[in-house]
Order: C-alpha cells, then sequence, then structure tokens
C-alpha cells in the first residue's frame, strides 16, 4: 500500500528549518534540462524574517511533505496585512509550490495553507506567489519548450491540473513576451519613439550608480505611481525598495537601466523608468545553487556574456501615461541591445488585462510566448 502523506510544519526564522525547504526542488527536479536552481543564498534571505523587511509586515508558514521516509513536496502559506483593507476580502496566499504528481500529496500541501490561512480569518488564498507579487509568482501553463529567465518561476505541466484537482480556478494570467534582437521595432511604435526623442520636453539618461541611493528613491516614486491601479498591485516602502534594490544591484547593466525625464519648467523630472537585468539563469543553471568561489568567478565572467536580457520594469507615471513613453523605452532596449550582441529579451510579466501595455508590447513586435496563472480558492469558515 501507498504510505499516507504528512505534512510538517517548519520554521522560517531556524536557518536550519529553511534549509530543509529549499532543499525540496532539488530532488523534484533532478533530471529536468529546464529548471535553474536559484541560489540557496538568496532563498534564505527572502525567506528569513530577520533580513528581509517585507516581514515587518507579513507572517508566513512553511511545510514540507514526507510520505515514508521520501520528501515529496512543500509549501509556503503567507499574509500580508497591507491588504486586509483591500476589496473584495481578506487573502492569504499560497506559494513556494512543488509536488510530485500526486492530488493526495498536493491536496495535503494546500490544506494545510488553507487551515493556516483559516486560522487568521482569511476568506480566501491565491497563488502561487512567492511570497509577495513582487517576487516570484505564477504557475506556468504555457510555454513549457524553454528554461525560465532571472526570477521568473518553472513548474511542471501537471501543476496546474493538481491545482483544478484541489479547487482552485484561474484568478489572473501573467503574461511574458520574447523579442528578437534580430527584428526591428516595428514603425507604428518607431514612430512614435523618434518623435518623442526629437521632441525638447523629454529627454533619455541612464541610471548613475554613482548615486545609486537616490536613483532608487525615483524609481520608488514612478513604481508606485505607474502600478498603483494594477491587479494585485502593494507599495513598496523604502525600506523594502532598497533592500530589493541592493539585492539587483550585483547584476544591473547600466546600459539598461533608463529615466524619461520630462521638462518642467527650466528643470527636467523623470516620469518614466525601464530596468533590463542579464538573465543570469544561463549560468545559475550551471551552479547548483550553491554560491562557491568558482561559482561567484563565474557568475561574475557571464554576466557580459549572457544572450538574454528580462525587461523587469517598465512604467509610465500617472499623469504621463499615453503619451509614448513605453515606446521609448521599449525600442531604446531593444536598440542597445541589438548593438552589443544581445540575442533576444523577455519582458515580463504582463497581467492580462493591462491592455495598453499588451497592445504597446505586440506593436513594437513581442511574442507572446509564456502564460504565467494565479489561481485562486475561496475557503469555507
Amino acid at each position: 500500500m501507498t504510505s499516507p502523506v504528512e505534512v510538517i510544519a517548519l520554521d522560517p526564522s531556524r536557518r536550519a528549518h529553511r534549509r530543509r525547504f529549499i532543499a525540496v526542488p532539488a530532488r523534484l527536479y533532478r533530471g529536468d534540462p529546464r529548471y535553474v536552481p536559484p541560489l540557496r543564498r538568496d532563498v534564505h534571505r527572502l525567506l528569513d524574517p530577520a533580513i528581509n523587511p517585507w516581514h515587518r509586515h507579513a507572517e508566513i508558514a512553511l511545510f514540507v511533505a514526507r510520505r515514508g521516509r521520501e520528501i515529496v513536496g512543500r509549501i509556503a502559506a503567507a499574509h500580508d496585512r497591507r491588504q486586509d483593507p483591500m476589496p473584495p476580502e481578506r487573502t492569504g496566499v499560497f506559494g513556494f509550490f512543488e509536488s510530485v504528481d500526486d492530488s493526495a500529496c498536493a491536496g495535503a500541501l494546500l490544506g494545510a495553507a488553507e487551515r493556516w490561512a483559516r486560522e487568521r480569518g482569511l476568506a480566501a488564498i491565491r497563488g502561487p506567489i512567492s511570497p509577495s507579487m513582487d517576487d516570484e509568482c505564477g504557475c506556468l501553463v504555457e510555454g513549457f519548450d524553454s528554461p525560465p529567465v532571472v526570477q521568473m518561476p518553472y513548474n511542471p505541466p501537471y501543476h496546474a491540473r493538481l491545482l483544478e484537482q484541489a479547487g482552485y480556478g484561474k484568478e489572473q494570467d501573467l503574461l511574458a513576451y520574447e523579442f528578437l534582437s534580430s527584428q526591428e521595432v516595428r514603425p507604428p511604435i518607431a514612430r512614435i519613439a523618434d518623435a518623442i526623442e526629437a521632441s525638447d520636453d523629454f529627454r533619455l539618461r541612464r541610471v548613475d550608480l554613482r548615486r545609486f541611493d537616490d536613483e532608487v528613491l525615483i524609481v520608488q516614486r514612478i513604481y508606485n505611481s505607474a502600478w498603483e491601479r494594477n491587479w494585485g498591485f502593494m507599495p513598496l516602502d523604502p525600506a523594502e525598495i532598497a533592500w530589493r534594490a541592493r539585492t539587483l544591484k550585483q547584476i544591473i547593466d547600466p546600459r539598461f537601466a533608463l529615466f524619461v525625464e520630462a521638462r518642467r519648467g527650466e528643470a527636467f523630472e523623470p516620469v518614466a523608468f525601464g530596468l533590463a537585468v542579464p538573465d543570469v539563469n544561463e549560468i545559475l543553471i550551471r551552479l547548483k545553487g550553491r554560491l562557491t568561489p568558482l561559482a561567484v568567478f563565474q557568475l561574475l565572467r557571464g554576466l557580459r556574456r549572457v544572450s538574454c536580457i528580462r525587461v523587469i520594469l517598465l512604467g509610465v507615471v500617472a499623469e504621463y501615461r499615453r503619451r509614448g513613453l513605453e515606446a521609448v523605452l521599449i525600442r531604446e532596449i531593444h536598440r542597445r541591445a541589438a548593438r552589443d550582441g544581445i540575442a533576444r529579451a523577455e519582458l515580463s510579466w504582463v497581467l492580462e488585462d493591462n491592455v495598453l501595455m499588451n497592445r504597446t508590447i505586440k506593436k513594437a513586435g513581442g511574442r507572446h510566448y509564456k502564460t504565467y496563472r494565479i489561481f485562486v480558492k475561496r475557503l469555507s469558515p
């Protein structure tokens, strides 16, 4: 007979427990050529309440599933208290979901997360969100033929089926687009970009890494304005965005960190921001999650040799939307990538209901090639 599944709760504040949780995917993805092990150090930092400032306003629980002596899955459940006033209901999240292809295992893990959420009076639970919308989120449901790019999730095709069997339904799709540098940005977007670049009212500039902390505050202002009406958005406070920026700083390439500034009187003010980072997954896929001295050397040497970049931020403050500033950023990032021999870019992710951004990307020549789904389940009292 098949042994029953036992779900074990772990304490995220204890390093040994986090290590046990972080180790689960390596067992489940053994032999999968598209799985990219994240750096374990980074996952520890994300989950550690003493390091990640997100935990100041959130609570998280970790669980692993065991059948006999074999580890067969894991899940996290989380509650961000800042979301409580947001309609339509108080909602928790699940994330870091991994399971063998077995409905009993997935059901046991999801059941543990759901009970945790009910105990906190939450009316629904959504995911995968690991652990916030500013981290990896979504279940891959389309585009399994290539590895994920940096900070994007990956999972087997059966995950969506396991979630649906457990009573979860689609809430929102997140779309990823591919741009090939060998293809020109299409004329409608190029004309808009040309007109703006010829205007005296706007100018383009790089992020100044010598003034990194000041630049991060500008990004925070643009980010919280540009995304404020997006589904699932929560504003980033100064501590959070500073922590995330420090994490990204080691891979930021100034060629692809750009502001569009608008004239205000005699001065210029940043009103749009675009950021693309090298796809370090091309290097990480060989490192097995361990940052040894040799791995550090390989990572640093490989950053300028990657064939792909990921556009992770592309936003315009509310006052300057529908002025074509997105076209300027898309065209300039594409132009710089093509000039410097980068074969392709992924722009991810974009909410399926962000009509303006999806339309702009498609007009520029982006090809929708991956879909990530957020599932939701209402919880009975």
